[in-house]
Order: structure tokens, then C-alpha cells, then sequence
């Protein structure tokens, strides 16, 4: 096992080096482009490739971050804007867009490539898929605990970054669209407005409004984390690389987290059997810009109150003695190298002078040395002019003189000298790290997509034109809702949720529905819907779900499953399913290479269009495989974190196995904003996990004709807490134009989109 890295954020030049001063091993940084810090200062492109001069000098390395949704014209200009980066030693970036992976892996094939958290990797299937495509370490989702962090890192043998410091995101990273719903501001796009830090009351009764003076709490909000007792496991299990947050904090907070896990690492290291974590280091991670006070995160429970700040979430201001002191030892010493200076003045000839530094030498030559006329130079003047290095990154450590008498230099000339000799180390000491040679870029290579323009059967039918004519799909939640969706002529397929199968033992009325409507509809479809996150332990449920999928009359009625992650397709083809795969939104089609990844590794029946598109930049995908969304509640978060614990209701078990049978039903809560807003929230018990719906239904009614018009493979209505009666005059409105449209409802991003 190599040593673990210590890695460290920056958000512009002073923390950098604050995190070089304080004993990081790497730095993580964003460009002005493409990084999901979007208000971060970051480094501009001048500024970036200085960065990785001075990282590079200190034998660290730097990350840039890639880990942004990237939208189809910003992809075109992704591998020209790394050339440079790239050509200077750049040691790797993090990517969460497959658009994004595929170009840079097209183009700088030995770039070593990060799949970031923003991937909500949370097992191995996936991990080893992306080993295969040349990921060289993958940042698992926060979520995943001290056991599977383990798992993970011995079922793939690959480089794990885990985070062990900073804010936590309610929502699994990449997973979450509530600032982007309900501001404009996506968190998939480094914008995000923390809504999540926002009060909220939650609601038994989603239906329930309270009224006047409300309880005030935040149960959205995660206390900070702090894994530093965990350090020892962490090291034992092999972590490669130990992750702090906080790009779009100051250098006092870099340098002082950094130095206190620095310290720690290295007391593991030096005396394992001694190691404990001092009072007083607890007391100043603890004081240094917290938020909500610090908790371990997931890696020692599933869920809980203890980490959730309920109260207003304001930031612990750090002491002006402890910030004196930090700035005092990490901040104020300039970062410099030893160098060794010789120098030779030798009349009627240039002045030399040679610098050298941890092997590598430069000679320069100066102005020509003269025979003095009045007063000569003494040796010690020579030495004590040639000494005088700040401002470089240098500090003399000797100086050596060879000289004749009598000779003379101007003051200026020699202080040239020395700048130029210590200008050129520094160029050639830059140099080791750069890449040999000037980047040409690859054109990507054309090939036939396949199931791009296939007819799967029930998927669409053809009009006179010779145009796909566009489909109305159904998702359900419910069996009940499913049912009543088959009755529609106007449905070509329903997705319904795989909780609703694996929650009832008596499943007879659904398939006695779905066969009655396939024998009077040959091209109807019926798909299970996938959760969208899978982890280690939703193996016996994956498992159960496939095998009751494969068992009789259900083997012939169930078309497909749709997936939510890449995990999904994935599982779905470990445990030999050989019929069709689709793909949820949530599997993030930002841009044609990111479909034309998902074509080449799953042949997919079909993709949902992304919610955070306009109708330009949807209409810049491919349309034959597309399902867009018209009509539901969006799911805003999908959390390992439960309301109902939070609020001290759970009716399981505290620690969460993976259970399959006797689980209770899912149910509807609520979270009520300060606004009054009501926003549904599934509790689902299968997996121990909530999702978060919009408190209105996304409705496109008033596009409907120009969505058509591009002849993509379907619209799809999404129910999520409808009853049927609701769900029927839903699909009236939308197929027939009988009724009214929804009395309140958002167009999503239709129109604008995201920035």
C-alpha cells in the first residue's frame, strides 16, 4: 500500500499556497470553466498553469476539476482549453459529464482521469465499469460508509478519494435539481443555492398546511464533516487519498485543516499504537468556519438526528487567536527552496553566475566585468548582493565567489544576473513535471451507434410521413396507478416503480391488467423502474426483484426495466437480464457524446431528456431515442437521509441491512417552506432513503404540439402521489385535451435553462 494522499482544496492563489505551506500532498482546483464551484475565485487560465509551476516546483500535484454537466457547445472547446494545462504537467482531472470523459479520453489518452462524487458511484459494478474506460480513481458518494468504503476499495483494487472534512449536501451529489427547480441555479452546474439550508416543517401529512407561526427547523442541513477519529480505519483500509471540502473557503481554513490531518497522518504513520486525536485539535477543526458543529457523516450509520443541524445553520466563527496563529505559521512565511549560488568575475569577460537547487543547475552570463577605476568591488559586497533572493521562490542557502581583484559591476548589473540565474532555475526545475512535446488534437472517431435508430416494438408507431410518431408513456409510483394507466388506448407503455412489486405478496390483478391490454394492444410495453441508487447492500433486493421479473407469466409481460444510474444497466446485465434497458433523467444526457456513450456501452431502448435543457439544447440531441418528461413532480433530491428519523418516527431497525421482506410500505410525507410551499417526500423503506418532489407538477401542456413536432420517441407523464381519479383526468387533458390543465404548475427549464 503506497502512502495516503492528503489533498487539499483552493479556490485561488493564497489558498494554494496556504494548502503547500500546510503539508498537502495535492490541490484541487477549478478554472473559470467547467468547475463545479461556480463562485468560487478560481484561476483564470494564466493563473491555473502558474499554479501548477508552484505545485509542481513543491513536488505536489494538482487536480482541475471538470465535474460539471456540459452543455453541447461548451464540450466543443473542452480539449483545446486543457492543451495547455495538459502540456504543463497537468496530473489529473475530475469529471462527473460521460460527454466529458469520452473527450478527454479521446484526446489526452495518459491524462489520468477522476470519476468524481458528482458520479454518485456508491458500489463496484459501476467502479469497475469505469476502471475499464480508464478511470483511474473514483471519489465514491458521500454517503457510503466505513464498511463499504472498504468493500469497494477490495473488490475493485482501485485509488479511492474519500472525503474526510467539510460541508455535506442533503442529496446524494449529482442527484439533486431543487436550487436548479426552484431558482435557476444548478448545483449539476456549480451554481447551486443551498435550499437545503433553508427552514422547512416537516409534514406526516403532506396534505397538511400549517398555518401562522410554525416550528422553525432545518432538517435539510448536515452538520460538517469531521472523520479525524476515523483516520486510523480509513489508513487501514487502504484509502489512497484524503479529500477536504471547501473550495470556496479562505486560506486560514485551508491551512488549518490541512496542517491538523497533516499531523495526524503522520503520527499514524510514525507510532500506530500511540495515536489519539488531542482535545485541542478537535476544538480548533471545530472553530474553523463549521457549520451546524461537526459529525462523522455516513461512515458509522446510514442516517440520523445527530447529523442533521436543526437549528439555524450559521457558521462557527473562528477565534481571532487561533486565525493570528495559523496566519502567523502557514500564511506569512513565503514558500521558498534552498538554492546554491556561484559566481566568477573575471575582468574583461561576462560576469557568471550558476544557481542550483535539488540537482538541476543554470548558468547565466551577465554584463562584461571592467577594471575599476575608483573604488572595487569587495568580495563581501558580491556575497551579500547575490544573497538577496526575495522575491523568488528561492532562499539562498550559500553563496560562493571567485574573483580577481581590482575588478567592478554596477550594483544593477549583478542583481540582474542573480534575478535572470534564479528566473531560469525556476523555468527549468518547472520543466520536469511538463509533458514532452505540443498537443494535436484527435478528432473522435465516427461510428454506427447501436439501437440508434431502432423500432423496438410498442415503442412508436410510423405516420404517412415517414416521421416517428410520438408516443404518451406513463410512470407510476403505485400498482393502483398503473392499472389505470393500462385502461388508456392512448398509453403505448407504463414504467412502474419496483417497489410496488416487491412490496405485495398478491400481484395477480396486475398481470391479469397488463395481459388484457397486450392482447388488445400488441405494441403496449411494461417496464419496472429501477431505484436510482444501488449500493452494496441492495444486492438481496436486486437480486429477489430479477428473480420475481423471471419467474412465470411475469417473464413474458415485463418488456424492459428502466434504469436510474448507470449501476442499474449494469446490475440489470451481471444478473444475466437480456431483455431491453431504458434510462431515467437522472442519467444526465447534457450532450451528444454523452448519448452517443450511453448508445455504445448499453444499446438503451430509449433516454429520458435531460430536465435542466432548453428546447434549443434539447433540440441539438438525438430525437429518436428520446422519452421527455411532460407532465409530473420532479424529483428535487434523492437522500440516504430520512425526515421521519430526523423527526424521531423511523419504525425500523436503528442500522440498516438490506432488507427485503416484511419492509413497510412507502409513504408520503411533507416538507413545508417558509413560503407555505408543500413539497412531497417519499419515505421509502426498501432502501432507506427519501426523495424530495417539487410541491408543483412540471406541465408542458402549451409545448405539446412543437415537442411532437419533433418526432421524439415519447412524452411521458410521471405520477407520483396522484390518486387515480387525478391520473385519469391528467391523461384526458394530455391526450384528448378534455379538462383543465393543472391550476398550478412550473414549465421547469423549457424555456431558459440553466446558466
Amino acid at each position: 500500500m503506497g502512502k495516503t494522499q492528503l489533498l487539499a482544496p483552493a479556490g485561488d492563489m493564497a489558498c494554494l499556497e496556504a494548502a503547500i505551506a500546510a503539508g498537502a500532498d495535492a490541490v484541487y482546483l477549478g478554472g473559470q470553466r467547467f468547475g463545479a464551484r461556480a463562485y468560487a475565485g478560481n484561476f483564470d487560465d494564466g493563473a491555473l498553469l502558474e499554479a501548477l509551476q508552484l505545485a509542481h516546483f513543491f513536488h505536489r500535484k494538482i487536480y482541475l476539476t471538470v465535474n460539471t454537466l456540459t452543455k453541447e457547445e461548451e464540450l466543443a472547446g473542452l480539449a483545446c482549453w486543457i492543451a495547455p494545462f495538459y502540456e504543463a504537467g497537468l496530473d489529473g482531472v475530475i469529471v462527473q459529464d460521460m460527454g466529458v470523459l469520452e473527450c478527454l479520453r479521446e484526446n489526452f489518452p495518459d491524462l489520468p482521469l477522476h470519476a468524481s462524487t458528482q458520479m454518485t458511484v456508491t458500489e463496484a459494478e459501476t467502479a469497475l465499469f469505469l476502471k475499464g474506460l480508464g478511470v483511474s480513481r473514483i471519489v465514491p458518494a458521500r454517503e457510503l460508509s466505513l464498511e463499504e468504503i472498504i468493500r469497494l476499495k477490495e473488490e475493485t483494487d482501485m485509488e479511492l478519494e474519500v472525503f474526510i472534512h467539510g460541508a455535506m449536501c442533503y442529496s446524494y451529489s449529482g442527484q439533486c435539481l431543487f436550487s436548479s427547480m426552484l431558482g435557476g441555479r444548478s448545483g449539476n452546474r456549480g451554481r447551486c443555492a443551498q435550499p437545503c439550508r433553508q427552514p422547512y416543517c416537516a409534514l406526516s401529512k403532506p396534505q397538511d398546511h400549517r398555518k401562522g407561526r410554525r416550528e422553525e427547523q432545518y432538517p435539510l442541513s448536515l452538520k460538517d464533516l469531521c472523520a479525524l477519529p476515523f483516520l486510523p480505519k480509513l489508513l487501514d483500509a487502504g484509502v489512497d487519498s484524503f479529500k477536504i471540502e471547501g473550495r470556496m473557503k479562505g486560506p486560514e481554513y485551508v491551512a488549518g485543516v490541512t496542517a491538523v490531518y497533516r499531523k495526524y497522518m503522520d503520527l499514524y504513520e510514525q507510532a500506530p499504537k500511540d495515536w489519539k486525536v488531542l482535545e485541542a485539535d478537535m476544538a480548533l477543526l471545530s472553530g474553523l468556519y463549521v457549520r451546524g458543529g461537526l459529525s462523522g457523516g455516513y461512515l458509522d450509520r446510514h442516517n440520523g438526528k445527530e447529523m442533521v443541524s436543526l437549528q439555524k445553520p450559521g457558521y462557527a466563527g473562528a477565534s481571532k487567536e487561533v486565525l493570528d496563529e495559523i496566519r502567523r505559521t502557514y500564511l506569512e512565511k513565503p514558500l521558498t527552496k534552498s538554492v546554491k549560488i556561484e559566481a566568477a568575475l573575471q575582468k574583461g569577460k561576462p560576469a557568471r553566475i550558476a544557481a542550483v537547487c535539488e540537482g538541476v543547475r543554470v548558468a547565466q552570463e551577465g554584463a562584461e566585468v571592467q577594471a575599476a577605476q575608483k573604488r572595487p568591488l569587495a568580495r563581501t559586497d558580491v556575497e551579500k548582493q547575490l544573497a538577496k533572493t526575495g522575491g523568488s521562490r528561492f532562499i539562498a542557502e550559500s553563496v560562493a565567489v571567485t574573483m580577481e581583484e581590482d575588478v567592478f559591476l554596477p550594483v544593477s548589473s549583478l542583481n540582474e544576473l542573480r534575478r535572470t540565474a534564479l528566473d531560469a532555475l525556476w523555468d527549468e526545475m518547472a520543466k520536469r513535471c511538463q509533458r514532452p512535446g505540443k498537443w494535436e488534437r484527435k478528432e473522435p472517431e465516427k461510428q454506427c451507434i447501436a439501437g440508434a435508430v431502432q423500432n423496438p416494438a410498442g415503442s412508436q408507431s410510423v405516420d404517412r410521413s415517414g416521421f416517428w410518431q410520438t408516443a404518451v408513456y406513463v410512470s407510476a409510483l403505485s400498482m393502483e396507478q398503473a392499472m389505470e394507466a393500462m385502461k388508456s388506448p392512448d398509453v403505448a407503455r407504463v414504467y412502474l416503480a419496483s417497489e410496488a412489486l416487491m412490496e405485495r405478496e398478491e400481484t395477480g390483478a396486475l398481470w391479469h391488467a397488463v395481459r388484457e391490454r397486450k392482447q388488445r394492444d400488441a405494441g403496449f410495453s411494461f417496464y419496472l423502474v429501477l431505484p436510482v441508487i444501488l449500493r452494496a447492500y441492495s444486492k438481496a433486493y436486486f437480486e429477489t426483484l430479477l428473480k420475481k421479473a423471471g419467474d412465470g407469466e411475469c417473464r413474458e409481460l415485463i418488456d424492459g426495466l428502466m434504469a436510474g444510474g448507470l449501476s442499474g444497466a449494469l446490475w440489470a446485465r451481471r444478473f444475466g437480464w437480456e431483455k431491453a434497458v431504458s434510462f431515467q433523467h437522472s442519467v444526465s444526457v447534457f450532450n451528444r457524446s454523452a448519448w452517443e456513450f450511453l448508445m455504445t456501452h448499453f444499446s438503451p431502448d430509449s433516454y429520458t431528456a435531460s430536465l435542466e435543457l432548453n428546447k434549443k439544447e434539447l433540440a441539438g440531441l438525438p430525437a429518436q431515442n428520446m422519452e421527455m418528461m411532460v407532465y409530473g413532480k420532479i424529483p428535487m433530491m434523492y437522500s440516504a437521509g430520512c425526515v421521519r428519523r430526523t423527526k424521531g418516527e423511523c419504525r425500523t431497525a436503528a442500522d440498516f441491512s438490506g432488507r427485503t421482506a416484511g419492509i413497510p410500505r412507502r409513504i408520503f410525507w411533507g416538507l413545508q417552506d417558509r413560503y407555505s410551499a408543500a413539497f412531497p417526500v417519499l419515505i421509502n423503506c426498501h432502501h432507506c432513503m427519501n426523495t424530495i418532489y417539487n410541491s408543483v407538477p412540471l406541465s408542458l401542456h402549451q409545448y405539446l404540439d412543437e415537442i411532437k413536432a419533433r418526432h421524439i420517441r415519447a412524452v411521458r407523464l410521471d405520477f407520483t402521489d396522484e390518486s387515480c381519479r387525478e391520473l385519469m383526468a391528467v391523461l384526458e387533458f394530455f391526450t384528448g385535451g378534455k379538462g383543465e390543465p393543472p391550476s398550478s404548475y412550473t414549465t421547469g427549464h423549457y424555456k431558459k435553462g440553466v446558466q
